[in-house]
């Protein structure tokens, strides 16, 4: 994988993350005035990002993360 490839997957990493922490405080202003309780949902949405960051990091690291049997 190219270093301008590596790049990209971080730059896209860093926004995931970068979304994740930025998800409870847009619920915090949206949902401040009903009853609705949505730090509930919040771990559930944020597995998505979880994973493809996840994905992001192995395809820049590029090697399996799994122990060599061999």
């Amino acid at each position: 994988m190219k270093n301008s490839d590596r790049g990209n997957l971080l730059k896209w990493n860093t926004a995931l993350w970068l979304a994740a922490m930025a998800l409870p405080a847009c619920f915090s202003i949206a949902f401040a005035a009903t009853k609705f309780p949505w730090q509930i949902i919040v771990p559930l949405l944020l597995i998505g990002p979880m994973l493809a960051s996840n994905k992001m990091l192995s395809r820049a690291i590029g090697e399996s993360t799994s122990p060599n049997p061999n």
